[in-house]
Parts: structure tokens; C-alpha cells; sequence
């Protein structure tokens, strides 16, 4: 019998596997370092060398092309700061994937199955890691996969014929009981494994929150911040509810405004408001709660990205503040760990609670089971804190030189904007500049933007010009060129003069 082999092997991609670059002569007045970077930057842009495949080592290149190590360190350092390379302990020196060609090019825009629910308004660049600026999303080369994989192995060794059966649609009360310690500590939220049930995410927690408002009053009219996340309006709308914008401020949603709307419930993001990433005043937590009281309302609070708050703690969740059983808090680990994970959370009152179960276990069981347990064990572990630290430093970093490069090309700091928490800022356009010119002269250079307007629900007035800038799924070498890249635009726009304002 013949043995079964793979068809189509792993190509090797370890160091001993790098190709002996040729090299064509230096041109007339040409230096060593130019000529080898030159050499290195055609290899890479003739694909030579691929994404993510080891490059020669200095000493290998300073021997075969006859130069001093130095010279090819220095053009190395030039290659890595442009993000054509990038150095990684013990694996060496390899060219970045994606390359800079490959992440600022913006995805064409594609128009989804659902497209006879969704209006009529241009497609804006779907998020996605490593393309700025759109990567609203966690850093995953920041999740210790070491310890990862230990909590599945440990979840894999706990497993009984009992927890196959996942019959709570709930979720397993280990992991509702290291959610309940995480909220206690890190969002000030005391409740028991009893208030909690386990969802897929944020939009899946939204999803039932709708269905449940949709059963509660028909029609259903929910109040949704504006500018906002244009993906809950979209769950709202085919659940049956009808929704009304009501006006963000500088302080929040404008609880004045809410009081007019005719609403019966609220959605919004407290901690650090989608887009506009102010949050919500401790005067306006108060007059939130005050009026969904005194008209019997629910609140629908997303704290999608509370866990990345930067200089100080953030305050409390809303949650923590509701005493007469009005918040409907939902939370996500896809955002706090990695994407693909599938884990989030509603808590909610008693009557919400039981209504959310009911709608849960109508649509499907609980997430899987090993999951839920390899979470529950790196929550427990200690490893979910110490990732949150990390992620935090990193999340800061990409952040920081973000800002350095645009204050560099002399954007003054105060256009920024939410810049406390989460995985994006707000960056107001100098007067002058609109947001359309900027983001067309952007895609020219492969950035993809999106305007504050995009996110806007119709209130009025509409937002000022400003730009939505996602940061924290990006390399610091994509960080830096992209922002000098979106820098040089915003200058050219701006010494252009009103002729060249207008969008092509």
C-alpha cells in the first residue's frame, strides 16, 4: 500500500532557504548604501522576495556583494522603517507581509447579499487588519499563544460526557463566573453568573436585544447615537424597529434631544462613542438613566472596546450606575482577545433575561463548548489581564506614532479626538479641507479612509469634515509611513488652495 502523502507540501521558509540575490553594478555616482537598497527594493517589488520569506542575513550579503556589513545594516534599517522588512527574534529578517503596495491599497468595495436592506449610499472600505486606516481591530500578534494554547489543552483535558451535552443556552457557568470577577474589576459592574448570558459577539448581542424590544412594543422605536455604528441601525431595522438619530456631542448622546424622540429604548457606547470617540459624561450618565426610568425605556449599552483605555482608568460602565433594572450591557472577547474567537456577553436584568434566553435558545445553543472553557481557564489563569496590559502598551505605541508623524508634518494635536481609548481617533480636518478631497487624493496613495460623515444617521447638523483613523491593527512600520503618507495629503490639499478642494 502506498503511503498517503500531503499533495502540495509547505514550502520552506526557514532562514537556510533564502536565494542568493544577483545584483546589477552601481549606477554613476551612486553610494554603497543607495545601490544596496536599491538592490534589495527591486528583489522585493519584482517578487524575488515574497511576503514573509527570510531575506540573506548582513554578513551573507556584505560577503557576496562585496560591501561592509555596516552598509547593508543601514540599508536594512531604511528597508524596515519604509515596512519592507521587518526583524523578529529567532526568526531573523523577513519581508513584511503585507507589504506596503499590498496594505495601503484599499479592497474594492464589494456589495453584500443583503444589499435590498441596506440604503443606497456609497460603500466605504470594510475593516480589516494591516490596511490603513480601517483596522479598527485587535492586535492579534499581541495574544501570548503560548499561554492560549494551554487553556485549550487544559479545556480539552477537563471535558466530561456531562459538558458535551451544553444544554444551558446560557453558556458554561465557569466562564459566566470569570466574566462576572473581570466586570467587577475592570468595569465596576457587580452581578452574578445568573445575570449573564454567553453570546457569538457584539452584533450577535445586539441581534436578541432587538428581538427582544422588537416583542415588547410593536412597533418598537429605538433612539441610536448620531453620528453612530451604522451596523446597529442595520440589526434594529430588520428586526422590525423603528429607529430615530439622536445628536452626539461632546459629551455624548444629547439626552434633551432623547427626551423629544418618542423612543422606548437607547442604543449607545458610552465609554468611547463609535465614531466620534468622546465619552459619555458622568452629568449625561445620570439624565440617561433618570429618563429611561421615568418612561419605563431600556439601554442598550455597547462597551466594545472599554478594555484599551490608555492614560487613565475609564470610568465605570453604565451598568454599574443602574439600580432600577434598565441596562442591557453587552460585551465582546472577539475584540478584547482575537476576532475568530466567537465570545461575547449580554447582562441584563431579570424580566430582559429571561425574554434574551428564550430568543437564544429559539435561534441555537450555546458556543461551543471547549471555547468556553479554554477561555474560562485564561481568564482564571491570570493570562486575559496580563494580555490586556500588553495589547494596552501596543495599542498606545501604534497610536503615539500615529500622532508623532501628523504633528510632524504640522497638524496641530488638538484635531484629535478620542484619543483616550479604543482602536481609533477622530482627526478634524483643517479648515478648508474636506473630508471627500482628502479621502479621493488618499486612495491615490493606497489609504483607505473613511469621513466622520459616513457614520452620520441624518440629524442635524451633520458632523464637521473629520476622519475616522483605525490604528491598532497595524505594524509600526505601517503606522508611520501610512500617517506620513495621509500627512503629505492633508499638506497638498491645504497649500492647493479652494480650486483644489473640491473631490475629483
Amino acid at each position: 500500500m502506498e503511503a498517503c502523502v500531503a499533495p502540495y507540501p509547505m514550502p520552506d521558509t526557514s532562514p537556510r532557504n533564502t536565494p542568493d540575490l544577483p545584483s546589477m553594478p552601481p549606477r554613476p555616482g551612486e553610494s554603497r548604501q543607495d545601490w544596496v537598497y536599491r538592490q534589495m527594493a527591486g528583489a522585493i517589488a519584482t517578487g524575488l522576495l515574497g511576503p514573509g520569506q527570510p531575506v540573506p542575513s548582513t554578513r551573507t550579503l556584505a560577503t557576496r556583494w562585496a560591501v561592509s556589513r555596516g552598509v547593508v545594516e543601514l540599508a536594512f534599517e531604511r528597508l524596515a522603517q519604509e515596512g519592507y522588512l521587518q526583524a523578529t527574534v529567532g526568526r531573523g529578517t523577513r519581508v513584511s507581509d503585507p507589504l506596503p503596495e499590498h496594505f495601503l491599497r484599499a479592497a474594492p468595495a464589494t456589495t453584500p447579499a443583503c444589499a435590498s436592506v441596506a440604503t443606497a449610499e456609497p460603500a466605504v472600505p470594510a475593516v480589516r487588519a494591516g490596511q490603513p486606516f480601517v483596522a479598527r481591530l485587535p492586535d492579534t500578534m499581541a495574544l501570548d499563544l503560548k499561554a492560549w494554547r494551554t487553556s485549550v489543552a487544559r479545556a480539552a483535558q477537563a471535558l466530561e460526557p456531562g459538558l458535551l451535552h451544553a444544554s444551558d443556552p446560557r453558556g458554561l457557568p465557569a466562564l459566566r463566573e470569570a466574566i462576572c470577577r473581570h466586570l467587577a474589576l475592570a468595569r465596576g459592574v457587580v452581578c452574578t453568573p445568573g445575570d449573564i448570558l454567553i453570546v457569538t459577539g457584539i452584533r450577535h448581542a445586539i441581534d436578541l436585544c432587538a428581538q427582544f424590544l422588537a416583542r415588547e412594543a410593536r412597533p418598537a422605536r429605538v433612539a441610536i447615537e448620531d453620528p453612530g455604528y451604522r451596523g446597529a441601525a442595520e440589526l434594529f431595522a430588520l428586526r422590525g424597529c423603528a429607529t430615530v438619530a439622536v445628536a452626539v456631542d461632546g459629551e455624548g448622546m444629547k439626552v434633551q434631544d432623547l427626551k423629544h424622540s418618542g423612543a422606548g429604548a437607547a442604543y449607545l457606547t458610552p465609554a468611547h462613542q463609535a465614531p466620534t470617540g468622546v465619552a459619555l459624561s458622568p452629568r449625561r450618565r445620570t439624565e440617561l438613566l433618570q429618563w429611561a426610568q421615568e418612561h419605563d425605556a431600556t439601554l442598550i449599552e455597547d462597551d466594545y472596546d472599554s478594555d484599551f483605555s490608555y492614560e487613565t482608568a475609564p470610568l465605570p460602565a453604565l451598568k454599574s450606575q443602574d439600580t432600577t433594572g434598565r441596562v442591557l450591557l453587552c460585551g465582546s472577547f472577539n475584540k478584547s482577545l482575537f476576532p475568530a474567537l466567537r465570545i461575547g456577553y449580554i447582562v441584563a436584568p431579570p424580566r430582559h433575561l429571561s425574554a434574551l434566553i428564550c430568543l437564544r435558545a429559539a435561534t441555537g445553543r450555546a458556543n461551543a463548548v471547549l471555547d468556553q472553557l479554554a477561555l474560562a481557564d485564561f481568564m482564571a489563569s491570570g493570562a486575559f489581564t496580563r494580555h490586556l496590559q500588553r495589547t494596552r502598551l501596543r495599542h498606545q505605541r501604534r497610536r503615539d506614532l500615529v500622532l508623532a508623524e501628523l504633528r510632524t508634518a504640522g497638524l496641530p494635536a488638538e484635531l484629535g479626538q478620542g484619543l483616550h481609548a479604543g482602536f481609533h481617533f477622530v482627526l478634524r480636518l483643517p479648515p478648508g479641507v474636506s473630508e471627500a478631497a482628502v479621502i479621493a487624493s488618499a486612495a491615490q496613495r493606497g489609504l483607505a479612509l473613511q469621513g466622520l460623515a459616513s457614520f452620520w444617521q441624518g440629524s442635524s447638523p451633520s458632523p464637521p469634515p473629520a476622519l475616522v483613523l483605525g490604528y491598532t491593527a497595524l505594524t509600526d512600520a505601517q503606522a508611520r509611513w501610512s500617517a506620513r503618507q495621509l500627512a503629505t495629503v492633508i499638506r497638498q490639499l491645504q497649500q492647493a488652495g479652494p480650486a483644489a478642494l473640491a473631490p475629483p
